[in-house]
């Protein structure tokens, strides 16, 4: 479901309260001839139990001496309605989340109406699901696996990264990232250290409670950020959905699931299911490669069987391109990343591991997760 949003509100629809009455000020950041920012964050080392948005104001001079100001509003949505976001949000919850974020805003020194908040423009938001496993499979088991797929070549992303002993994997740009990760395990993490870098102030003795009353609990989170407002709306509109949406179009279940489906299909579904089958036996994969392309010359089937080998080892398809880039050119890789994609042609779901299957379930279903049902 939803976790972090960035909400954009015109200046003129937030009201400040007078300083004095125990409200925090604006503190200023930045300022130029034609720009100025200013916070209005959480005290540090506050121990009140309390989930608070982060605000920033914003003042920029536009064409003609036009000014365009307003208040961003950045917030886990789970965080202030659970206390942490490994337990999920559903549609339902909308109300008391707009109710809970203008009592919080109230208490910052924002006097802010709720149908602002409602009809609030969307600057980013990270759709993103927790994801139980089962059947002896842990969130760290399916990362590395998942680190064996090379996530520039599918969605041009800058850069990628393999941290804390191959719990997560992140590819990322300005734009947008995919982020795969142990979500109990980050939740042990410093601040430094962990992925999700807003913890709450419960963390610690969430993973407490659960080493202790859930110690064989798994759950692999995937998450998709998108962090601009040009990615979001390309992405919207691909997927049928309204652009430009506000925070009450992009908290449904719905438009959520849709998102994190198509990052999950682009990188598991489309042409890489096949680094993450059962078969092992190299005679057998030659049998079907010969049988699913009988004009294929022979010695180009072995090609493939050796390739199938070299991409399912690990390291994946990222360490074999790393490899193989030193001695040719882009070009060349890309030559043989045709050849890839013709071994997750004619593969067969049955021959998957369980935890693929895991998460296609996980997906289509897009339950809510919490940690004692309601």
């Amino acid at each position: 479901m939803l976790d972090t949003v960035v909400l954009n509100i015109p200046r003129d629809q937030v009201l400040d309260i007078a300083n004095g009455n125990g409200t925090r000020p604006w503190d200023l950041q930045a300022r130029t001839s034609v720009y100025s920012k200013h916070t209005k964050n959480p005290p540090r080392g506050i121990s009140d139990g309390v989930y608070r948005p982060r605000l920033t104001g914003i003042s920029r001079s536009i064409s003609r001496g036009q000014k365009v100001s307003f208040v961003k509003i950045e917030f886990s949505v789970s965080k202030l309605l659970l206390g942490n976001n490994l337990e999920e949000v559903t549609d339902k919850d909308f109300p008391r989340v707009v109710e809970l974020l203008h009592d919080r805003l109230l208490e910052a020194g924002c006097i802010v109406q709720k149908r602002s908040i409602i009809n609030a423009t969307v600057a980013a938001f990270h759709p993103s699901k927790n994801i139980v496993l089962s059947d002896g499979y842990t969130a760290s088991l399916v990362s590395r696996e998942l680190a064996k797929i090379n996530l520039n070549k599918k969605f041009d992303l800058q850069k990628t990264s393999f941290r804390n002993g191959g719990q997560s994997l992140q590819g990322y740009t300005q734009a947008h990232s995919v982020v795969v990760y142990d979500k109990i395990a980050d939740l042990a993490q410093t601040k430094k250290r962990a992925v999700d870098k807003d913890p709450v102030p419960n963390q610690l003795s969430l993973f407490q409670m659960i080493k202790s009353e859930k110690p064989s609990l798994e759950i692999l989170r995937l998450e998709i950020r998108l962090t601009q407002k040009q990615k979001i709306n390309g992405l919207l509109k691909r997927l049928g959905l309204p652009i430009n949406p506000t925070f009450e179009q992009v908290f449904k279940k719905d438009v959520c699931q849709k998102i994190v489906l198509s990052y999950w299909e682009t990188i598991i579904e489309g042409e890489n299911l096949f680094l993450f089958g059962t078969e092992s036996n190299p005679k057998n994969l030659l049998k079907r490669i010969l049988r699913q392309h009988p004009k294929m010359r022979a010695k180009d089937a072995v090609y493939l069987v050796g390739l199938n080998a070299l991409c399912v080892d690990e390291g994946g398809i990222r360490e074999l391109r790393a490899i193989l880039e030193k001695r040719q050119s882009q070009r060349g890789w890309y030559r043989i990343a045709e050849s890839i994609s013709l071994l997750n042609s004619g593969r067969s779901d049955r021959h998957l591991h369980g935890w693929v299957r895991q998460i296609r379930t996980s997906l289509k279903n897009f339950s809510a997760y919490r940690i004692r049902p309601p």
